[in-house]
């Protein structure tokens, strides 16, 4: 498969890594938390349908996806575009939202896999009508036009010493750190969780089994109840990352806490020192690229099928927002 790889880190990020320093962009606000419609209809005025489909419609970082793929509408035009998702992460309502997006009509489909390998029927069904397939954020086995996403295994290492640093200047040595994921059925939680774990190795820290979210806040707050003693916590997505840093704050613990995503309330939470740092990824740029690919594949310009092409990430600290 042709790789086209475009890891772009920002200079904090490899500050970590290589040792500079950088200041973190801007962020966008979205709140609209409102139901997308599941039953877009059908048209006939000769342009391109386009869905995004995510893994669900609960996380603002979802929104920032939709709002670089509106972007690209708007810029590109002559294109119907509709976001379509389940209430909430899980599977099989996923494959039944690209179901329904092949009933309605689609050309190309802009996909956040729910499963690395969940959905390899349905998927064969997509490639197979000849509707282009795009993943953004989360890929899965099955093989793509494109996709567009965050160097998820180098991104956990980041955190990791990311977390390292903030772990050194509290003069912590050793100890336990907890680790939450969205799903250990996806591909971009599984390579976050290896990342973190592989720049651990090694050290006096002991790195817990993870915990899944699986959209139950009660998995994660559970497991910050059982492991009170854990010195630092990694939360691999949004919700995890909050959920976090509210269950610290409820059990009167302070923990560093290294999160992924960059919404207002995580940053709000960064602020206030609940939350050491957070990565921010850049959502809005893969939903751009993601359209323009589409539509690019549509008209018989793309050559580059199968290119992978990471997005830049950014640390934020209390002092780097």
């Amino acid at each position: 498969m042709t790789r086209l790889i475009m890891v772009s880190l920002t200079v904090l990020g490899i500050f970590f890594l290589s040792g500079c320093l950088n200041n973190s962009p801007s962020f966008v606000v979205r709140n609209d938390l409102t139901k997308r419609d599941i039953t877009p209809k059908v048209t006939a005025d000769g342009k391109y349908n386009i869905y995004l489909i995510t893994m669900d419609q609960i996380s603002e970082y979802w929104q920032n996806i939709d709002a670089g793929c509106k972007a690209a509408v708007d810029n590109i035009g002559d294109i119907n575009y509709y976001w379509i998702a389940p209430s909430k992460n899980d599977v099989t309502k996923q494959r039944q939202s690209i179901e329904q997006a092949m009933n309605a009509g689609a050309d190309a489909i802009l996909l956040s896999a729910a499963s690395a390998t969940g959905l390899d029927g349905i998927l064969n069904n997509v490639t197979d009508a000849g509707i282009k397939l795009i993943y953004v954020d989360s890929d899965a086995t099955h093989n793509a036009t494109a996709t567009i996403l965050t160097d998820n295994e180098l991104a956990g290492k980041i955190a990791a010493e990311t977390m390292k640093q903030a772990l050194s200047k509290a003069g912590i040595t050793h100890g336990r750190i907890g680790i939450g994921v969205s799903s250990s059925k996806v591909k971009n939680a599984i390579l976050r969780d290896r990342g973190f774990r592989e720049a651990f190795r090694g050290t006096r820290f002991e790195v817990l089994p993870t915990v899944d979210y699986d959209s139950e806040r009660k998995n994660i707050e559970r497991y910050v109840s059982a492991n009170r003693d854990c010195v630092a916590f990694f939360g691999g997505n949004e919700q995890v990352t909050q959920i976090f840093g509210e269950q610290v704050q409820a059990e009167g613990i302070s923990p560093i806490i290294v999160g992924f995503d960059a919404s207002d309330y995580t940053l709000s939470m960064v602020q206030q020192g609940v939350i050491y740092a957070t990565l921010q990824q850049k959502p809005e740029d893969m939903g751009y690229e993601g359209v323009s690919i589409a539509v690019s594949a549509l008209k018989g310009e793309y050559r580059n099928i199968g290119a992978e092409i990471y997005t830049k990430v950014n640390v934020i600290t209390k002092d780097k927002t």
